[in-house]
């Protein structure tokens, strides 16, 4: 009897630290889509930090931006983030070409959005996930 105690609390103990996500804050569905002057972004990232200003802590999503200018979050390797609120950044360059000829330097790819869009400080872009639904949550860059 005690071997049937032991071999049920092993799958047991495991199944309470699935259920408990190991100490990670659930996370939320998060898409939406990015515009810079009214046109749709056809690359880039996206990137949610969360706003220590309001107290927020945590890892930080990041969504690939897709040709029609759509994006998903993932935090590491999971769909979604966390509840909160979140200070935005947004970075798109220019697709260079890497056959460059003898002697000339490198071109250093150009950003297809003001730098300011790049900087969390300078952004001025935040905004609130909020738990329990999914957060369609759209970008106009000016």
């Amino acid at each position: 009897m005690k071997i049937l105690q032991v071999l049920w609390l092993g799958p047991a103990a495991l199944l309470m630290l699935v259920l408990a996500g190991c100490g990670r804050a659930p996370l939320t569905p998060v898409n939406g889509k990015v515009t810079y002057k009214g046109l749709a972004l056809q690359s880039g990232v996206i990137v949610f930090t969360p706003d220590a200003t309001r107290g927020e802590r945590g890892a930080i999503a990041v969504g690939k931006i897709r040709d029609d200018g759509s994006y998903t979050l993932y935090t590491s390797d999971a769909a979604g983030a966390a509840a909160g609120w979140y200070r935005v950044t947004v970075s798109a360059l220019a697709a260079t070409s890497f056959s460059q000829p003898a002697g000339q330097g490198f071109a250093y790819p150009q950003s297809l959005v003001p730098e300011k869009y790049r900087d969390p400080d300078l952004s001025m872009l935040a905004c609130e996930i909020k738990p329990g639904r999914t957060n369609a949550i759209d970008f106009n860059l000016d």
